[in-house]
């Protein structure tokens, strides 16, 4: 099976796990287990959780909030403090799952959410240093990282 969900939000566990599916608390979707359940993503999901706690809620006021062992979920409130730690970690894990080879959990849109997301949450309430230079970048290094040969087996071209 190929694609980002494995069950379509709102599914009923019992029907997801069949479909050989489990359930992402970062991104509160169904995806395939092997992908949920490999070793750097429970790393990830871990670090996640242990930044909550979390309280999600049906209504924008906070007053109905969901329970934490709900799996049939199609809409909710997170606080910003949730957001953009999902975003932190939604980000970590789409590169992740490339690296291993998987499907990316979201979609590109999702990551340009993210991304603008982030960056408006830290340009709301600068850092009184933030125009300082703190940062010697190396944009062409003489050595290197080799992430993957991948596209030399695929008959590709620099």
């Amino acid at each position: 099976m190929s694609g980002y969900l494995c069950a379509p939000n709102g599914a009923r566990p019992e029907v997801a796990y069949e479909r050989g599916c489990e359930w992402d608390p970062i991104s509160f979707h169904w995806y395939r287990r092997e992908r949920v359940e490999d070793p750097d993503n429970q790393e990830l999901i871990r670090g996640f959780l242990e930044a909550g706690p979390w309280h999600r809620f049906y209504d924008a006021e906070g007053t109905v909030e969901v329970d934490p062992a709900n799996r049939v979920l199609t809409t909710l409130w997170l606080t910003k403090r949730e957001h953009v730690v999902h975003c932190m970690y939604t980000l970590r894990q789409t590169h992740l799952w490339l690296a291993k080879g998987f499907d990316p959990p979201f979609n590109y849109s999702h990551t340009i959410h993210c991304t603008s997301y982030l960056v408006n949450i830290i340009l709301e309430s600068p850092v009184p240093d933030m125009d300082k230079l703190t940062v010697h970048a190396v944009p062409y290094p003489s050595d290197w990282q080799v992430v993957s040969t991948l596209w030399l087996t695929k008959g590709m071209s620099s």
